[in-house]
């Protein structure tokens, strides 16, 4: 069975969320597909750096779509929604992101850099974790002293 999709090139505006928000993706594209066939339309951020394009595999959000046998271009629409999960749960940071769309087991991606600006990130998570190293050392000073002293008792 051959499952032929095409996205059309997005044009989306950037747009401001908060960390926690849900975001809904509407997309529409042109199909040919043999028979009647259910598949996964999935959607989420991702960022880029010098190693490529990373998805911010927490905030991925899937819906079930399904395609009427068509023999010649039809078309079809999907929404999906995903939540900006905060960093402190595992989710996203502070920045700016791409939105990347997929059927899965297909060809069919569509991308956009920089149109998901994300912000409101609580810092509380971070000052713990930014602190860990400091704690540590100072555990660390806490068993070696009273070892040395007892050094150089003896």
């Amino acid at each position: 069975m051959v499952l032929d999709i095409a996205f059309a090139p997005m044009e989306l505006a950037p747009t401001n969320f908060n960390a926690g928000d849900a975001v809904r993706v509407t997309v529409s594209f042109k199909y040919v597909v043999g028979v009647n066939k259910t598949v996964k339309l999935l959607a989420g951020p991702y960022s880029t750096n010098l190693f490529g394009k990373h998805l911010v595999n927490a905030c991925v959000g899937q819906a079930e779509i399904t395609l009427p046998a068509s023999s010649t271009k039809a078309e079809g629409t999907g929404v999906v929604d995903f939540l900006l999960v905060p960093k402190s749960s595992g989710g996203i940071e502070d920045g700016t992101y791409g939105l990347r769309v997929w059927i899965e087991d297909t060809d069919a991606v569509a991308e956009q850099d920089n149109v998901i600006i994300v912000t409101g990130n609580s810092s509380s998570g971070d000052m713990l974790s930014g602190m860990m190293p400091m704690l540590m050392m100072l555990l660390m000073m806490g068993m070696i002293m009273p070892m040395t002293q007892q050094m150089g008792e003896e």
